[in-house]
């Protein structure tokens, strides 16, 4: 009875991840448009800021194939889209005071700690 249960739930773990997968490739179809146009006006700098949005939902869309793969996900994928996501939002904002900086520099230094120190396999 357990083992049904738990197979009927991962079933719709398993549903639930694929249809995020196709909403996410609506996302990244609409950003990459959002990127070439800014492009053909010449302003870069928000090209810049929409192509990394479109690397972080490429990498999101990495990290659920993966576990519709292996029912696993690696930390070290977690902590390199985290970081990727910082890097992007220190981009976009141009203003912040110390404390924040401070707290952006606190969380990427953590996610680079994860990033270095875990092992690959996992």
């Amino acid at each position: 009875m357990r083992d049904g249960i738990v197979s009927l739930l991962s079933s719709i773990f398993d549903v639930i991840v694929a249809i995020l997968e196709v909403v996410i490739i609506g996302f990244i179809a609409i950003s990459l448009y959002k990127t070439v146009i800014p492009l053909s006006v010449g302003d870069l700098e928000l090209a810049l800021e929409n192509f990394l949005l479109v690397l972080i939902l490429l990498e999101m869309y990495e990290l659920l194939s993966l576990y519709l793969k292996e029912h696993h996900v690696s930390m070290r994928r977690i902590a390199e889209l985290g970081i990727m996501a910082i890097v992007r939002k220190i981009m976009i904002e141009k203003i912040y005071d110390p404390l924040q900086l401070l707290g952006f520099a606190a969380v990427i230094f953590v996610l680079g700690w994860i990033y270095v120190n875990l092992r690959r396999e996992y």
